[in-house]
């Protein structure tokens, strides 16, 4: 009797785990289709298929990969949602409560919504152990997701997912692959395999084409693999294929952006009358982090402003940033080069997306200095004398912008290009030609403006006399003489101001000095000293260095006060053109002298005993 009435039980049950097994086979495969959390994604590039595997390439703990799995999981169709986040538990209990789980049913999420905390243990391993066997870490991972139950169409988001495969051993990582798949596919389970850059980085000790290898054998046992990843500061989504249904799409590219909710949306070309303001590259582009001498003693400041004591304490404010505005005070060139240092670190450190501005508060930059700015970073440089209210329109208008400059790997190098070294005056024609030939490199690496002007002298019009009248002040400016012509070049000085500056630098009218002035820049520049520098070898003009003595360099300083409180690294590098300054003349001494037996010698100019007729007699 009892044994019939066991063998009754046991027939019983296995007709009952017959019957489960064939509703969980039905009800997925009558399951409606879920989507990824990205909002105007293509419904063909957004489908998650019941008991499918898929892959998504993209940074753990970064505000994408967190907007993406909340996304994913609200927008679930299945009550059963499990988010493994590959964080302590004391961070993914916070992120939680942030969402407002607090210890009651949260509106608007599944009812059977699970948050797992997956800490990296790997971390505090030795290095030098022996890796784990093929298939014993996706083993250990679906063992521990098991004590909490598997259930027929339900949704699973695994953060760090790359922990649980064999990156090394391409073949083991094909059947992990393989076992995963037909794993979902059995229980209707879809599954979503968040992979960070360990992935393919260095830190696994395997080679980029070993790399490919793995992630192609992982990318065949999945149903759709994507990567979300930045380009000049833009997140991109970018879809290696996707399957939906018997459709196969593949290499489509969309630009992302955030929205005030804090989802991840398709930037879809704007239509006339349909234009998005709520669209952001990053979450935090509406954040305005300011320095407190640019505010200064404004009686009304917008109070979503960030306000700071100094600059370093910005930067450091700024550690994590995305896209916000940051907004940096130039005061003084004591100050220039720990601004370029911070613009610089901004940079290399929050991306493209951040916006950096930097406000004229003291002395105005010069053009050099504005362009080392905007080379190191920075994506405006705004004026001293710009209104406060004009300066929000000017950061209004920086939103939604990227920086797209090429950036230098060394701030030091783009300071060096910008100073000008400590050649002042006149110079004799070789000297001039090596000098202004050096300014140029330099520049090169900035892009720096340079003008030479060239003034054809009256015959009645001693060059001595005209010599005499042009005085420079700047630093980097010098000038020469040949039989007919007065050569003055301008260091960093565009073309719309060399005007104005010649003015400044002759104590008398232009109009007096030269009968025909000639502006160069660019390329002008380099022909014109080509045959300045061919016409003096066949014919040597005139030196008048005796009489016009090199000017102290810091004659062309600015304040005084200022070069005695530059930096250490400003000074070495001053003195570092000014070695190469007295190279480039010692070798163009030499060059000009190496011709003696083929050339005569050059001319000495000597003053004259009696006045010289004015032009007009």
């Amino acid at each position: 009797m009892n044994d019939e009435s066991n063998r009754s039980s046991g027939a019983t049950s296995l007709i009952a785990a017959f019957a489960r097994f064939v509703r969980a086979r039905v009800a997925g495969r009558d399951a409606a289709p879920g989507r990824i959390g990205v909002d105007a994604l293509p419904d063909d590039l957004a489908v998650l298929a019941p008991g499918a595997l898929y892959a998504v390439h993209v940074a753990p703990r970064s505000p994408e990969c967190d907007a993406l799995i909340w996304a994913t999981a609200r927008a679930a169709n299945t009550r059963h949602v499990s988010v493994v986040l590959a964080r302590e538990r004391a961070e993914a209990a916070a992120r939680a409560r942030e969402l407002g789980f607090s210890g009651a049913a949260a509106q608007g999420w599944p009812r059977r919504l699970n948050v797992l905390a997956m800490p990296n243990e790997a971390a505090s391993a030795d290095a030098d152990s022996e890796p784990a066997l093929a298939l014993a870490r996706l083993y250990g991972g679906l063992r521990a997701l098991k004590r909490f139950g598997f259930r027929a169409n339900a949704l699973y988001i695994v953060e760090g997912a790359e922990r649980w495969f064999s990156w090394r051993d391409p073949a083991a990582l094909a059947r992990e692959g393989r076992l995963l798949s037909s794993w979902c596919e059995t229980r209707g389970i879809t599954m979503i395999l968040l992979l960070g850059d360990a992935a393919s980085d260095d830190d696994l000790g395997i080679d980029e084409t070993q790399a490919s290898a793995s992630r192609s054998e992982l990318n065949g046992a999945c149903a759709g693999v994507a990567r979300v990843r930045r380009s000049h500061g833009e997140l991109l989504w970018q879809v290696d294929f996707w399957r939906a249904g018997r459709a196969l799409a593949t290499g489509d590219v969309h630009a992302l952006r955030f929205n005030e909710a804090g989802r991840l949306s398709i930037a879809a070309p704007e239509r006339a009358g349909d234009a998005r303001r709520d669209a952001r590259l990053a979450p935090d582009e509406a954040r305005v982090v300011v320095s407190r001498a640019v505010v200064g003693d404004e009686a009304w400041v917008p109070r979503d402003w960030e306000v700071l004591a100094d600059r370093d304490a910005v930067v450091a404010a700024c550690d994590g940033a995305r896209g916000a505005t940051v907004v940096l005070a130039h005061r003084n060139g004591a100050q220039l080069e720990a601004l370029c240092a911070a613009v610089h670190t901004l940079r290399r450190r929050c991306g493209r997306a951040l916006k950096i501005a930097v406000v004229e508060r003291g002395e105005v930059l010069r053009h050099q200095y504005e362009l080392l700015m905007l080379s190191l970073g920075a994506n405006l440089v705004v004026g001293r004398d710009v209104p406060f209210s004009r300066l929000e329109s000017l950061l209004q208008s920086l939103q939604g912008q990227l920086y797209t400059r090429p950036l230098l790997s060394d701030y030091r190098t783009a300071l060096a290009a910008s100073l000008a070294d400590a050649a002042l005056g006149y110079q004799n024609v070789a000297a001039f030609c090596a000098q202004t030939q050096g300014a140029l490199a330099r520049g090169a690496v900035l892009r720096l403006p340079h003008v030479l002007v060239k003034l054809t002298l009256p015959p009645a019009l001693a060059h001595v006399d005209a010599l005499a009248w042009c005085r420079p002040r700047r630093a980097g400016d010098v000038f020469t003489a040949d039989a007919s012509h007065l050569y003055v070049f301008l260091f960093g000085c565009r073309l719309a101001d060399a005007d104005a500056a010649l003015a400044r630098i002759f104590t008398v009218p232009v109009e007096r000095v030269a009968k025909d002035v000639t502006y160069l820049s660019d390329d002008g520049i380099g022909a014109q000293l080509q045959a300045l520098e061919a016409e003096n070898r066949r014919a040597p003009s005139a030196d008048y260095s005796d009489l016009f003595a090199a000017t102290a360099p810091v004659i062309a300083m600015e304040d005084k006060a200022d070069a005695a409180t530059e930096s250490e690294s400003v000074r070495r590098s001053r003195a570092e053109l000014d070695a190469l300054d007295a190279v480039l003349n010692q070798e163009a001494r030499r060059n000009a002298t190496d011709e003696g037996p083929l050339h005569p010698p050059a001319r000495r100019a000597v003053r004259a005993h009696m006045p010289l007729a004015e032009p007009g007699n």
